[in-house]
């Protein structure tokens, strides 16, 4: 037999037994996702870098001046599954034989970057005497290169600054792409490209 008092009671235990374990949960549900996005923010993964396509149409080099045309199609991921990247300012530099021979802006500041995106960004650039100090040496590789079937090695090197989300500092982004590049002609065949990952450079400052 069960009277009224007992029931009402019975039935009120179980409340809040019910209760108490659904705000359990809650809390547990909350301090989860807390640690989630702590993980997700308080560590950045570096952004990799890689050259899918590159055409080379124009390349005569001097000790003092190169004269070339050149394509690139420069590929940025950003591999945070929760962190966005702004971009205060990125340079792609041309290096023949170690020497600077010309820079280009890749994007302005304030380009964002959301998470897990991947960007492409286009250079296409030229000079007919873009100031290089090449020397002889850089003559004589050039030289070299020339007879060996017109490969050029050319190295595209990046510098620049990102921020990413809810992070107060900034962080440098400096990459190397070495490619080779074969000379392409009106008169010769098309020009397979072999894509370029980049070689992304560590940063020393803290939290990048």
């Amino acid at each position: 037999m069960c009277y009224e008092s007992e029931c009402c009671g019975g039935s009120s235990r179980y409340r809040r037994f019910a209760l108490g374990f659904w705000f359990g949960l809650a809390i547990l549900a909350t301090t989860a996702a807390a640690v989630v996005l702590v993980v997700a923010y308080a560590r950045v993964s570096r952004l990799s870098v890689a050259v899918d396509d590159a055409s080379l149409t124009r390349f005569t080099a001097t000790a003092t001046s190169v004269a070339y045309n050149l394509t690139v199609a420069l590929v940025v991921r950003n591999p945070n599954w929760a962190m966005g990247v702004t971009y205060r300012s990125l340079e792609a530099s041309y290096l023949f034989s170690g020497k600077r021979f010309d820079s280009v802006t890749v994007v302005q500041p304030g380009y964002t970057q959301a998470a897990r995106k991947t960007a492409v960004f286009r250079l296409t650039s030229g000079s007919d005497a873009a100031q290089a100090s090449l020397g002889s040496a850089g003559v004589q590789e050039y030289k070299k290169e020339s007879a060996a079937a017109g490969v050029f090695d050319v190295e595209v090197d990046l510098s620049g600054e990102v921020k990413y989300k809810l992070h107060r500092a900034s962080c440098r982004l400096e990459a190397k792409c070495p490619l080779k590049l074969q000379l392409a002609t009106p008169d010769a065949s098309s020009v397979v490209f072999q894509k370029v990952t980049c070689d992304v450079l560590r940063s020393s400052q803290s939290g990048c």
